[in-house]
């Protein structure tokens, strides 16, 4: 069942939980009574057609509306994309840290072994605030010049600096794969390591490491399969202009 406009946002979240971070990252905070999913982003100054998208892609797996995104503007799709990163280290990343602090303090019989996986994590943690670094220092820059540059058809002495000096075919060459690192951590957890005393500790944090996993798979897909191709385009135009 996709999520329409006239849905009241309170039944979205009641279908499915899990999009309660995805809508937080849109600015958009819970107590909204009886609105419905349009009133609700209209309240919060929200596009609606990219929310709507966006709640669907996650909601549903199979739904993934290549066409309809590819029409939604490049600073609104940024502005999501560095909400999730915000997200990501300011409250996921954060929370599981917390929760393997919390089991490696408890002092049980497996205490080592709770260490590897804390320097795992702390090793992880430090590749995705790297990775998220680079999008958002030179990434997100570079796509906002692109942007600029096909809206006024001119060139400025920041903006060509800018586009000179990076190309998206560039940056999809060297996308690394920052989801491979935490399935290890997860494998490891499952397969090679006893459950300590707090098993519903231990637990949580592995469903914690599969939502993580599952929301970063969604935001590639994002990356990859819209805003990528879209700046590609905007490129080969910017080209043809000059």
């Amino acid at each position: 069942m996709h999520i329409k406009e006239n849905m009241k946002m309170a039944d979205v979240i009641q279908m499915n939980y899990m999009l309660i971070p995805v809508i937080h990252r849109f600015g958009i905070e819970l107590g909204f009574g009886d609105k419905t999913v349009a009133q609700v982003c209209k309240d919060s100054v929200v596009d609606l057609n990219f929310f709507l998208q966006l709640v669907n892609a996650y909601h549903d797996q199979d739904y993934f509306p290549k066409e309809e995104l590819q029409t939604i503007p490049v600073r609104e799709i940024v502005a999501y994309l560095k909400m999730t990163h915000a997200s990501y280290l300011n409250n996921t990343v954060t929370e599981i840290e917390q929760k393997i602090i919390s089991l490696e303090q408890e002092g049980s019989e497996d205490k080592k072994y709770i260490a590897l996986i804390r320097n795992f994590f702390e090793g992880y943690k430090t590749e995705l605030t790297d990775h998220i670094m680079r999008e958002e220092d030179v990434v997100f820059p570079y796509v906002l010049a692109v942007d600029e540059i096909l809206k006024t058809e001119q060139f400025t002495g920041k903006n060509k600096e800018v586009f000179e000096s990076f190309s998206i075919e560039k940056y999809e060459e060297e996308h690394d794969d920052i989801e491979e690192k935490l399935m290890d951590l997860r494998t490891i957890m499952i397969k090679y390591v006893a459950p300590p005393a707090n098993t519903n500790l231990y637990h949580s944090i592995i469903q914690d490491l599969f939502r993580l996993e599952e929301d970063l798979n969604y935001h590639s897909r994002i990356e990859d399969k819209v805003l990528i191709p879209k700046i590609i385009l905007m490129e080969k135009s910017i080209k043809n202009l000059f």
